[in-house]
Parts: structure tokens; C-alpha cells; sequence
């Protein structure tokens, strides 16, 4: 390999972009144009991966991904600046689209139909954007139709399946790149829904946290020794109960970590003053997090699909 030349492999570990985001980036919108091997492998240059920060940027504002490739060569002569409100106007339309593909392919009942949607629009954005700007808002909207319209719950349940079997692979997939602190987490007895959780941790890994994922209907006993036996630097607990389960709160009281507590957990009362940080907002959770334990960035996945 030429210096100053990186696979794709290397691109994405350095910039945090997922290897399809970055093929559809360069086949869908002619964002880069990587150099090839003999064999048809793609070479990017440090040029490439200054445009790739670049686009991150970008989406970060509020550029849409469709008019990236204009605000890019603006930039390049000179004649780019801030974000417009027809820019930012563009992107809320962009999302809505993604949003309203993901309702009519729930209203079809077909898996393959569902995931190829999901996919699609995790193939253009990193992940983190895709969880904050479309999955936790549509599941929000679902459960508040879902009061008077019981097969509106139903196309949550599904959305919750897909998002459950793609987030659960790829949290797998990329889960020894973080190098923060470590995150226990975990749904406490009785609570069997962990989409929020599992949302959580994967953006959380994205950042940079190293995660452990224990799931749902976790026992106090378990989750104080998982606590000890981990060292991890806080625990994040995601119930759905206005209620905890007898003995967690006498628990949290000796556990030596902060103890994030998310959805309606965050509503619990009686909680230990010293060491619980109630997050009543999903979408700050992260935020909140790092305020107490801030994350390592440095081999961190930000990645897509």
C-alpha cells in the first residue's frame, strides 16, 4: 500500500463512518472519489478523510445529505457560509421523508420491507442522528396514536423489533471500539421493554463509552454484583414502572457509581439524593451522562448502519 493511502477498513476506524455509509456517499451523491487497486479496492488520501470530517460536519448543522455536494464545492471557492434557513428547511423535509417511508413500510407488516427502510436511511446518516432525529420521535408519535388506535401499537411493536435486531447487531458488531468509561446497563425486575435502553447504548457506544448491556428484568442481587464485579464508572437503569422493584432503591444507596436513571424511572421517588441523576428526557440522556463521565472520543464508532 502507497503512504499516505487507506483502505476502507482504516477510513472508517478513523473517521467513525461506517464502510456502506462511505460506499453510499461516494455511489448515491458523488460526495468522495477514493482512488482503486488494480483489484477494484477502494485507497482514500488524508484529502479524503478531511472531506469525510467535513461532511460530518455538515449534517451536524443541519445540511441534508442531498445537498451536501453543493455546500462542499461552496466551500471549497469560498463562497460557502452558514447554514441557511432554506438549508435547515431542506433538512426537516429530509427527515420527514425517511419518517414517512418508515410508516408505510410498517403499515405493510413485511420484515424485509421494514428493514430494507431502516436501512436505507442508516446507510446515509451516522446513527447517532437517525436514533435523536427519527427512531425515539416516530416511536414517541406510534405510542401516542397507540391510545385509540390499537394496530398504530402494533406497528410500534414492530418498529421496536426491527430497531431491537439491527441496533442489537451492530452494538455487537462494533462493541470493543470504545474507550471511555465503562457503562452498566440494564432494565431492573419486571421490565421487559428495553428499546430505550438498548437505543441508549448504542449512541453511547458511538460516543465512545465502552458498554455492557445486561437487558431487561435484571434482579437487584445480579445487577449490585454485575456493578462490583465490572468496575464500571456509572450504571444506567431503563424502566417503564412508575414503581421500583422492592430492594433496588436500598441497593442504589451502597452501589460506589452514579446511577442514571432513564424513562419513567426517572420519575421514581425516594431515589438516594447522592449518587442518582434522574434524566426525564431520552434525547438528553447522553448529554446528562457526560456531564458526570465524560467519554473518550479516541476510537470511538460513529458509525452508520
Amino acid at each position: 500500500m502507497s503512504k499516505g493511502l487507506y483502505p476502507i477498513r482504516t477510513i472508517s476506524a478513523m473517521t467513525g463512518v461506517n464502510p456502506v455509509t462511505l460506499r453510499a456517499w461516494e455511489r448515491r451523491y458523488g460526495l468522495i472519489r477514493p482512488q482503486r487497486t488494480a483489484k477494484g479496492h477502494r485507497l482514500y488520501t488524508e484529502d479524503d478523510v478531511g472531506r469525510i470530517q467535513h461532511i460530518l460536519v455538515l449534517l451536524e448543522r443541519g445540511i441534508p445529505i442531498s445537498q451536501a455536494r453543493q455546500v462542499l464545492e461552496e466551500d471549497d471557492d469560498g463562497s460557502g457560509g452558514a447554514a441557511s434557513a432554506e438549508d435547515v428547511s431542506g433538512e426537516t423535509d429530509s427527515w420527514q421523508r425517511h419518517l414517512n417511508n418508515w410508516r408505510r413500510a410498517l403499515e405493510t407488516f413485511d420484515e424485509h420491507v421494514i428493514d430494507a427502510a431502516c436501512g436505507d436511511t442508516l446507510s446515509l446518516f451516522p446513527v447517532e442522528a437517525v436514533l435523536e432525529r427519527l427512531a425515539r420521535p416516530l416511536l414517541a408519535q406510534l405510542a401516542a396514536e397507540g391510545q385509540e388506535n390499537e394496530l398504530v401499537l402494533a406497528h410500534r411493536h414492530l418498529l421496536q423489533a426491527t430497531l431491537r435486531n439491527r441496533l442489537g447487531s451492530r452494538f455487537l458488531h462494533h462493541g470493543a471500539r470504545g474507550q471511555g468509561p465503562i457503562l452498566l446497563t440494564a432494565c431492573p425486575a419486571g421490565e421487559s421493554d428495553d428499546i430505550s435502553l438498548l437505543l441508549l447504548c448504542v449512541e453511547a457506544q458511538a460516543t465512545g463509552y465502552r458498554v455492557v448491556l445486561l437487558g431487561a428484568d435484571v434482579a437487584s442481587g445480579p445487577l449490585a454484583e454485575a456493578v462490583r464485579a465490572s468496575h464500571c464508572a456509572g450504571l444506567v437503569l431503563s424502566s417503564h414502572s412508575r414503581r421500583p422493584p422492592r430492594g433496588l432503591l436500598e441497593l442504589m444507596a451502597d452501589l460506589p457509581c452514579p446511577v442514571f436513571l432513564l424513562d419513567e424511572a426517572a420519575n421514581w421517588n425516594d431515589v438516594p439524593a447522592s449518587n442518582s441523576i434522574p434524566i426525564s428526557d431520552p434525547q438528553t440522556a447522553l448529554r446528562a451522562i457526560g456531564r458526570r463521565l465524560p467519554p473518550a472520543r479516541a476510537g470511538a464508532a460513529r458509525s452508520s448502519g
